[in-house]
């Protein structure tokens, strides 16, 4: 029987024989069926953001997926919770929450969502878009939700700055699906303003604050790193496959020379 839920490769086979040889078989068995019992629980990230932030988009791009993750209907007063594979293997607990600041009467029951599911969650995800001038709304209800909900468990909070590729002044090269010289300094300049405004705001760490596009798959590797080390001792349990930005360059032989590049470098 494989350590492993799927079949494992010659190598997996030969580090598990390892293991069982260092162990023996009882207590190898016994270190199996913890192994997999703490599988089969999906890490919990639960996500907030306002109709049209892209946290479908996020979410679909962070882990390689293809999940439709909103409220369709404003004024729900339900989370939803899904459970998903990723495509590395284990799976994922995805709880869309609703977002706040449409109606004062629905804050006060979404409030009460945040307070019985956000303490419950190992990441708490919280997508705003970068290129918006009312953050101030935003920053109060994020105070809310460190100050009333989540307490002395605020290391678990990530805020993603979505939609850079819409700031500006610059704009988006699509031949090699990277931003302008231009845009790419009033995009740093701008979101590290942004982190830290928040950041002192609400008392938590810069690192808890990234900037990235979803929908060009802009610095995903960057929010998922904060989510994995955000996550704490189920950090390990994400996967590390996001979409693959070389997939939007759309100059053909671009594409191409960074793909070959990419691989030069892994296998360096």
């Amino acid at each position: 029987m494989s350590l492993f839920r799927k079949k494992a490769s010659p190598e997996q086979e030969e580090l598990i024989n390892k293991l069982r040889g260092v162990l023996g078989e009882k207590e190898f068995k016994q270190f199996q069926r913890i192994f997999q019992d703490e599988l089969a629980k999906p890490p919990k990230v639960a996500i907030i953001g306002k109709a049209g932030v892209g946290k479908s988009t996020t979410i679909n791009s962070l882990f390689n997926l293809e999940e439709k993750v909103s409220h369709s209907d404003t004024g729900t007063t339900q989370d939803n919770e899904r459970v998903v594979r990723l495509p590395d293997g284990g799976k994922l607990a995805i709880i869309d929450m609703p977002g706040m600041g449409e109606d004062i009467e629905l804050d006060r029951r979404y409030m009460e969502i945040y307070r019985r599911v956000l303490p419950q969650s190992d990441v708490v995800l919280y997508v705003l878009q970068a290129n918006t001038r009312a953050l101030e709304q935003d920053q109060k209800i994020l105070r809310d939700i460190v100050q009333n909900v989540m307490g002395n468990l605020k290391g678990r909070l990530v805020i993603g700055l979505n939609q850079v590729d819409k700031m500006g002044p610059g704009s988006w090269n699509d031949k090699f699906n990277f931003p302008s010289p231009e845009q790419q300094d009033n995009i740093d300049r701008k979101c590290q303003d942004i982190q830290q405004k928040i950041s002192r705001s609400l008392g938590i760490k810069v690192e808890q604050i990234e900037y990235y596009s979803a929908i060009k798959r802009f610095r995903l590797w960057f929010l998922l790193a904060a989510i994995i080390k955000s996550a704490g001792n189920v950090g390990w349990k994400f996967s590390l496959n996001p979409a693959d930005p070389t997939e939007l360059i759309s100059n053909p032989e671009v594409r191409e020379f960074v793909r070959d590049q990419l691989a030069q470098e892994n296998e360096d």
